[in-house]
This record gives structure tokens, sequence and C-alpha cells, in this order.
């Protein structure tokens, strides 16, 4: 497996994993639809270049995909990364590739003085076990709010 950035000259490549994605798992997009055109303008807008996605390649294919963003809190100065969202395609997983995706997040991290990541995970075993073996990490589950602008 090799792990590309998502960008102009790989945007092609993630397009054609999203809208296998939602096929075989609907339920498990945050959308309906795969928005080429605002995909593909959100890969060139300066918003969005402060989100990374890396993508996992296999056989010239994306087979998976972590997303995360850097912020932080001005009070004391901490780093935070938040992972946005972490996909592998149904035939890809338990073969590593999520495992590497967030190792090369965590040297990204590491690269920008980040303390620590988080992420909202789903709650289901697949997923329980494989946070559970994440060195220095802790399983909670937290109060949320959110407010649709």
């Amino acid at each position: 497996m090799t792990i590309r950035k998502l960008g102009r000259d790989t945007v092609d490549m993630y397009l054609a994993y999203l809208k296998k994605a939602m096929e075989e798992e609907p339920e498990m997009m945050t959308a309906e639809a795969v928005d080429e055109a605002g995909i593909r303008r959100r890969v060139e807008e300066p918003f969005y270049q402060r989100t990374i996605s890396l993508l996992g390649i296999v056989d010239n294919q994306v087979a998976g995909r972590i997303e995360f963003h850097f912020y932080g809190c001005m009070q004391d100065g901490y780093k935070m990364a938040y992972v946005d969202w972490v996909y592998v395609l149904p035939e890809y997983r338990r073969q590593g590739i999520a495992g590497r995706l967030f190792q090369e997040m965590e040297k990204i991290c590491r690269q920008n003085g980040i303390n620590q990541f988080y992420l909202i995970r789903a709650e289901n075993e697949a997923a329980d076990s494989f946070y559970r073996h994440f060195p220095n990490a802790e399983l909670s589950v937290a109060p949320i709010c959110r407010k649709m602008l």
C-alpha cells in the first residue's frame, strides 16, 4: 500500500473510491450522493487546504482514507488534531490499512507539534477492537452539542 494526499492529481481515484463506498455501505456515509463538482472545487478551495486527506492506495485504487485538521487553544497553547473521517472499503478491512493511515497521520501530527488527536468513533465491536489497540489512547463516551448554522 502507498499513501498519498488527496489533491488535484488523486481526486479521480478518490471519487471512484467514494462512489464504491456509497454503493456498498450507504448507511456509513454522511452524504446521500457523491458531489463530484463540489469535491473537485473543494480540492482547490483555500479554506479546505487546512484539511488533510490521506489516501491508502492498493493496486492503483483508493482502499481507505483518513481526513483530519489541526487547531489549537489560545489560552494554553495546546495543539490538537481532529480526525474528521476514517473509512476503509469492506474488501480491504483487516489488512492494516487503517492502522497505516493512522501511523502516517500521527507522523504528520508530530512534525507539526500536535499534542493529541481525537475523533468521534463509530460505536461497534469492530471499531472498539481497533481503537483499543492504540497505545496511550482512551475510549470514552462524551456528550456533544451540535448546532446547525
